[in-house]
């Protein structure tokens, strides 16, 4: 039997980077997937400003750009000829915001990108690998391996893993196993095909939408390829029969919504059919096993948050898993996986379902779309900009300040720009806060101070940074930001002896303006952090396996 410390069904968005995540923070994961070979489809079409800081954080940001499109270009039709065009380009970056856009990439290319980082990371994903069975207890989950690449007989193994993360889509098998209802809705009248197709005839330069009484088409542009994104919605004939999915009735919708018969599709290299579903689980975690992406939540592809709501899980499970794992957090620090991302897929899923509406309109408010339907889909492209979640009501969100106050704990941490004494260049708090630790920013010698006593047994853990309003180091060898411009300090609303304390994930856990050392201490209880002496106390108590090293240190007092 195979040991590994965490085993990942799903090789799509979600499960690539949680692997990269865990490998890059030292723990040993698999990744398998019962496909035999990797995903063509376009799906996910849009990368947005927060995913692209997590994808700053795993080092393939810059792919990603250079991969995709940050301006926005959609041609609305009516018909024939085009009604308006609605350009929205791309916003510098900034000392607040180093990824202000939304990034237009297809799905398929964002996981090429996140297997070769993988791959970088000493990882691999074990394709036509089906997960057929797993059993959880309190030391593990023991599961059922099926290979099957097509090539020679199947085979079975079976595998024992200290956790088991379901990142295996809408159809779930680690949920179904589980039990786990997945409670919403689904709307059999709504359906429509994807393709990805080449597309000669039509001017590239744009998104192309046509809304009309025979229904919804889009026409997308894939970047630097010379495929493009096809989405038709599909309505039953008279009879109630529905049309059967083949590029013959993709080839037909266009002829009929654009009132042109110059377009040519070419034959799909991908053809899909979605229906609406609006559901999702009651809860993430079940002992050893979670659950994460379209796993736990599926919706309309409208507003482009299914594929970044679940890297964003992946993202918020993953350094939660690495401190369990090597001990320097208490187990009950992976509740607040469920407790925080449960109600950000809920606030998704009604978004989504808002927008789904506002896409297909009733027939009898189709005369006013020329009117209605420009400013909705600014004010849409506005707020896709500003998509972060927030994580206020957290265990994990200690705010000793304002209620009032703009910025609060649990919210993404702002960006800014600094300099480190003795260097020339400027450094973003973004590239600071990068890694596997906690970032702390002190403001004032006092603050500072405090965060270096609490600190010591926890360097590995939490990095301190005393924020100054000079280009002098702060005393005691501390590492120093100096922060001239005073734009840190305004980001935070910090003041004389503020600390703030940013999570591995982003996101503000601690601020606090007064009684720093008091306030820091209680932020590491709620964690259940455990100093690095007391880690490996536990850890050189047991003669054993690395895992039950870890699993025993994880549990020790």
């Amino acid at each position: 039997m195979d040991d590994v410390e965490v085993l990942i069904a799903g090789a799509g968005p979600t499960g690539l980077t949680l692997a990269c995540d865990l490998l890059r923070r030292g723990i040993g994961c698999r990744v398998v997937d019962r496909a035999a070979e990797p995903s063509r489809g376009s799906r996910g079409f849009g990368v947005k400003p927060r995913t692209m800081e997590v994808f700053h954080d795993l080092g393939v940001a810059d792919r990603v750009l250079a991969g995709g499109r940050t301006d926005s270009h959609l041609r609305f039709h009516l018909g024939h000829p085009p009604l308006f065009d609605l350009r929205t380009p791309a916003e510098p970056a900034s000392a607040r915001s180093a990824y202000p856009n939304s990034v237009s990439l297809p799905q398929w290319r964002t996981e090429a990108i996140l297997r070769a980082r993988l791959a970088e990371l000493g990882g691999e994903v074990d394709f036509g690998c089906e997960l057929t069975d797993f059993a959880a207890d309190e030391d593990g989950v023991t599961a059922t391996l099926r290979q099957d690449d097509g090539t020679a007989p199947a085979t079975t193994e079976t595998v024992r893993a200290r956790y088991l993360v379901g990142a295996d889509g809408g159809r779930s098998f680690v949920r179904h196993r589980l039990g786990l209802a997945f409670r919403g809705s689904t709307d059999e009248e709504a359906r429509a095909l994807l393709a990805d197709a080449r597309v000669r005839g039509l001017a590239d330069d744009a998104v192309h939408l046509w809304l009309g009484d025979s229904g919804l088409l889009v026409l997308r542009p894939t970047p630097h390829a010379d495929t493009w994104q096809v989405v038709a919605s599909l309505h039953p004939d008279a009879a109630g029969e529905w049309p059967e999915a083949t590029v013959e009735t993709l080839r037909r919708a266009v002829v009929e919504r654009t009132g042109r018969d110059d377009i040519e599709l070419g034959e799909p290299e991908w053809l899909s059919v979605w229906r609406y579903n609006l559901r999702m689980v009651d809860q993430y975690r079940a002992g050893r096993v979670f659950l994460a992406g379209d796993a736990a939540h599926v919706h309309s592809p409208f507003g482009a948050f299914g594929m970044n709501t679940g890297i964003q899980d992946a993202y918020n499970l993953g350094w939660k898993l690495a401190l369990v794992m090597r001990g320097r957090a208490e187990e009950s620090l992976l509740d607040t996986y469920e407790a925080e991302r449960l109600p950000v897929a809920r606030a998704v899923l009604a978004e989504s379902d808002r927008r789904f509406s506002a896409a297909t309109p009733p027939a009898a408010l189709r005369p006013l779309l020329r009117f209605l339907i420009k400013p909705f889909l600014a004010r849409q492209q506005r707020q896709d900009r500003e998509d972060r979640p927030r994580y206020r009501d957290s265990s994990l969100s200690l705010h000793l300040g304002s209620p009032r106050a703009r910025v609060r704990a649990g919210d993404p941490a702002p960006g800014g720009v600094g300099r480190i004494p003795g260097e020339s260049r400027p450094v973003l708090l973004l590239d600071l806060m990068r890694g596997k630790h906690f970032t702390l920013l002190a403001f004032g010698a006092g603050s500072a101070e405090a965060a270096e006593r609490v600190v010591r047994g926890h360097e590995e853990t939490l990095r301190v940074y005393a924020v100054t309003s000079t280009d002098r180091p702060a005393s005691g060898g501390v590492r120093t930001i100096a922060d001239t411009s005073g734009g840190i300090r305004r980001a935070y609303g910090a003041r004389e002896n503020s600390l703030v304390v940013i999570r591995p994930d982003g996101h503000i856990g601690l601020i606090t303006h007064t009684e720093p050392e008091r306030a820091l201490r209680e932020y590491l209880r709620r964690l259940g952090m455990r100093p690095a002496r007391e880690t490996l106390a536990a850890a050189t108590s047991v003669a054993s396996s690395p895992t039950d090293v870890a699993e025993r240190g994880a549990n020790s007092a």
